[in-house]
């Protein structure tokens, strides 16, 4: 189960991961890859502990879409 995880978990990104997360799909992939062994029913992710902080990458962030909501802040001016 834990190689399935690590596969699953290095073959992507962290928004792709989370993604995985929501409907349950590694769940299901370690469902079928135990079916030969045991038949295990209702696999859970319980947990998720992030042991390698992802790198600041500031393409990335810029592709995401600003807050139209938010207001820009003004630079403040120090001296003069």
């Amino acid at each position: 189960m834990r190689e399935i995880m690590t596969a699953l978990a290095t073959s992507c990104d962290l928004k792709e991961l989370v993604l995985k997360f929501i409907p349950e799909t590694i769940g299901k992939e370690i469902e079928k890859a135990t079916s030969s062994i045991y038949p295990l029913q209702n696999v859970f992710i319980r947990q998720v502990k992030n042991l390698k902080a992802p790198k600041f990458d500031l393409g990335k962030l810029m592709e995401r879409p600003a807050d139209e909501t938010m207001a820009e802040p003004t630079p403040e001016l120090i001296g003069a």
